[in-house]
């Protein structure tokens, strides 16, 4: 019998966090090639979008997951 309410791994956590800010700069590079703008803007976007998201989505997974906050 598994637990349903056990906290993911803090490895797990980061892939999930790390897969959202993946869509989210897959969702700018489409956006952006539609509007032709330059490639290595686009691209240095992009990473720019998975730098910052990842910690973020992170944190918000963590408080809101159920996991206990470290204190």
């Amino acid at each position: 019998m598994t637990d349903h309410l056990a906290t993911p791994s803090t490895a797990r956590q980061w892939l999930k966090a790390f897969y959202s800010a993946l869509a989210a700069a897959i969702g700018y590079i489409i956006a952006e090639l539609i509007m032709q703008h330059d490639t290595s803007f686009i691209l240095l976007g992009a990473l720019a979008i998975l730098a910052v998201l990842t910690p973020i989505i992170y944190a918000i997974n963590r408080r809101s997951g159920g996991a206990p906050s470290p204190r």
